[in-house]
């Protein structure tokens, strides 16, 4: 497989980052943006090896990887020349799902 060169953060992805950050920013804004920022500088990494990381067993099918940043898992797949992050989803939920919407006030 070609290494990817770039990044495409889908919708859902974009919003489960929107939803951590705000989240953690009820109690520390400072630790927010770093976290937010921690998750997009990790998934840069994969750029150089995106196979490096686990499949995830329940979206083999679809090509699913995942990365463990810290508190969540960064669901990924790799299509023609582009990284694509479907979901940033928090270890404590359990196994990755791509259609479950992340509560953001919860």
């Amino acid at each position: 497989m070609p290494e990817p060169g770039q990044i495409l953060w889908t919708e859902r992805a974009s919003a489960d980052i929107e939803a951590i950050v705000r989240y953690i920013a009820r109690r520390d804004p400072e630790a927010a943006g770093r976290i937010g920022r921690g998750i997009y500088d990790r998934v840069q990494i994969l750029l150089g090896n995106p196979e490096a990381e686990s499949v995830v067993d329940e979206l083999r099918e679809g090509g699913w990887r995942k990365l463990v940043y810290r508190r969540w898992k960064i669901i990924y797949t790799v299509r023609e020349s582009a990284l694509i992050v479907g979901r940033v989803w928090p270890a404590a939920m359990g196994e990755a799902d791509l259609t479950t919407p992340l509560e953001s006030d919860g």
